[in-house]
């Protein structure tokens, strides 16, 4: 119970209070939303990307291991949307959002918190979480950004358009750096770190301002299978990956909460950015984060017991 609390009043109910401050000030104010994607997208997402990969600091062996899981658990939950947009015969922007409100996940902005509240500040345990973020992070702005981009302007232009976007390079040159061991001058460095730590504030008020302006009634059946997807089976598909690979302790516990991390805000921002669907990432992601204070306690309460230490 003290758990369910913790995550509700510490971690959901900030990043709840800046969706509702966007939804409040988008009803005030009218955003210019084309404005305010472009913005995320071309200057907030690069910085946290840069920062995210600069700071990492891992072993091969975790390495390894955690990117073997990330990418097996992702091609499982890509299957699993994929055949279900075949089933039900979406059309072909609705399925990039469908399946980017499934794979796509807040493990920055929600889940780096989450892990140091459960794991009392485990260096251990962080450091598996930046590889996730990290993994996150390459996934959204590689197959994500071409998933959403392909369905309105098709493959070979959403290709041109990637490699003309800011955060691609921004993730060579954080990696480039992080191998390297340079220093960052400050001057690059402050201006950076001070966009990336914007990032949560900046696109969570994004989605309330989308929010204010659709209906939450509208594809809300299709907005609760993306959450169930999303918060109950990707966990128990991380389950038996962890069981097939053999992992234990603070690694499959870590990767275990991971997995439940609510959809990524940055899948509402591409579906807004292309014109997939946005209302439907929106409501996907608000709906996802508000059950997530129930699905995130109870896989934090079983990873313990799942895979003791």
């Amino acid at each position: 119970m003290s758990f369910f609390w913790i995550t509700a009043q510490e971690i959901i109910a900030p990043i709840i209070v800046l969706i509702a401050i966007g939804a409040i000030l988008h009803r005030a104010f009218h955003f210019d939303m084309n404005t305010l994607s472009k913005l995320i997208l071309y200057f907030f997402v690069p910085s946290i990307a840069f920062v995210k990969i600069y700071e990492a600091s891992l072993s091969p062996t975790l390495l390894v291991q955690v990117v073997g899981f990330l990418l097996l658990q992702f091609v499982l939950l890509l299957l699993l949307t994929e055949t279900i947009g075949k089933l039900f015969s979406f059309s072909r922007g609705f399925r990039a959002s469908f399946t980017n409100s499934v794979v796509l996940t807040n493990n920055g902005n929600i889940g780096i918190p989450v892990n140091d509240l459960a794991f009392r500040h485990d260096p251990l345990a962080m450091s598996i979480q930046i590889v996730v973020v990290v993994f996150e992070i390459l996934v959204t702005f590689t197959f994500g950004l071409l998933k959403a981009s392909a369905a309105t302007k098709g493959l070979s232009a959403s290709i041109r358009h990637f490699f003309r976007l800011p955060v691609l390079y921004a993730i060579l040159l954080g990696l480039l750096l992080n191998l390297a061991q340079l220093d960052i001058p400050a001057m690059i460095w402050t201006p950076a770190k001070h966009a990336a730590d914007g990032m949560l504030a900046i696109a969570l008020v994004s989605i309330g301002a989308q929010i204010a302006s659709v209906s939450l009634k509208k594809q809300t059946w299709l907005v609760l299978v993306s959450s169930m997807l999303r918060l109950a089976v990707s966990p128990l598909i991380a389950f038996g990956v962890i069981s097939i690979l053999g992992l234990e302790g603070i690694t499959a516990q870590a990767l275990f909460i991971a997995s439940a991390i609510p959809t990524s805000r940055n899948s509402a921002s591409l579906a807004l950015e292309y014109g997939n669907e946005p209302e439907f990432a929106a409501q996907a992601v608000l709906i996802s984060t508000l059950l997530s204070t129930v699905t995130l306690t109870l896989c934090i309460t079983l990873s313990s017991q799942l895979f003791p230490s």
